[in-house]
């Protein structure tokens, strides 16, 4: 699985100039990923992220027209979100020292 860079894909402009290339530094899109771009860092299809976003699942967004963009702090932030204990950790900190039920298939 892919981790997480600063730096998600090489935006910085060049320009020629006389005898080398001159970089113009960061552009405003620095920072924020691509639908498929996010896909491809979590590892998942870029219909799930349509899915998730249909369902109010998914990473904050920002819409500029058709094109959709993801900030990458904000898809930390997400990911922090969601972070669960094992199961065995929850059970082993319920604090009522009652076993849960298991659930019934049927109601």
């Amino acid at each position: 699985m892919s981790t997480f860079s600063d730096a998600p894909g090489d935006r910085s402009r060049t320009t020629p100039t006389n005898s080398s290339d001159r970089t113009l530094g960061p552009l405003v899109l620095d920072g924020y990923l691509s639908r498929e771009e996010l896909a491809q860092q979590l590892d998942v299809n870029t219909r799930t992220i349509d899915r998730w976003e249909s369902l109010g699942q998914g990473p904050p967004r920002v819409a500029i027209g058709r094109t959709i963009l993801y900030k990458l702090d904000s898809v930390r932030d997400w990911l922090a979100s969601r972070e669960t204990l094992p199961i065995a950790l929850r059970r082993s900190r319920d604090l009522t020292g009652v076993k849960p039920r298991p659930r019934s298939r049927f109601k």
